[in-house]
């Protein structure tokens, strides 16, 4: 399934939280240094054994000529397959966010961090509907919760609000404020007396058990 493209607010407005933010940049950083190596090793590796065969041929034929000849085949070969076998995988950024409980676990606001998208949030919305990402992105700065608690709330308001035709962009963004206006209000009345998400511990530190 295609990468979603991230929803920006009216405002611009993304989080802000030093703790996160780290976390995630780590993550990421973590990620982006997992990818499979560019070969050079291998390529090491192969040339020093080019150098023992060359010797070894050169002893059993006396000949410079047919041990570089010989050498410079399997070279050539050797070079060919890595260069086809040994190219740099991309990252798995679906995973990144996995120590933290994945994309989902996160503020609703980093539903639109820029950082967050590229480590897997992306993805992980993929299957939610166009109106409903817009509304989420819309509401999240608001909303006391985790990105999937947002989705599943814009979700469920999605069903009781009567949906019109959705056959160009404008009907999405349309569709999308409605869900805001009927959401926003219950969400501002639950964002009252709704306790705030705990803080994660810093680096290095544990929660008691």
């Amino acid at each position: 399934m295609p990468q979603r493209t991230l929803p920006v607010r009216e405002d611009r407005w993304q989080p802000e939280d030093r703790i996160y933010d780290g976390l995630i940049a780590r993550a990421v950083d973590h990620s982006e240094d997992s990818e499979a190596r560019d070969g050079t090793a291998e390529m090491m590796a192969g040339a020093l054994i080019l150098v023992v065969l060359f010797i070894v041929v050169f002893k059993g034929t006396e000949s410079a000529q047919a041990a570089l000849l010989t050498c410079g085949l399997l070279g050539a070969g050797g070079f060919g397959w890595m260069v086809n076998n040994t190219k740099p995988a991309k990252a798995d950024r679906a995973q990144a966010l996995r120590e933290l409980g994945g994309p989902g676990s996160l503020p609703a606001g980093y539903l639109v961090h820029a950082k967050a998208w590229d480590a897997g949030m992306s993805d992980h919305v993929a299957g939610v509907a166009e109106s409903q990402l817009l509304a989420a992105a819309e509401l999240c700065n608001i909303f006391p919760g985790t990105v999937d608690d947002l989705l599943r709330f814009v979700g469920n308001v999605a069903l009781h609000v009567p949906a019109g035709r959705h056959t160009s962009a404008d009907d999405v963004r349309r569709r999308a404020r409605e869900l805001v206006q009927v959401a926003k209000p219950i969400v501002v009345d639950y964002a009252k007396s709704a306790p705030k998400l705990p803080t994660p511990p810093p680096e290095g530190k544990k929660g008691k058990r």
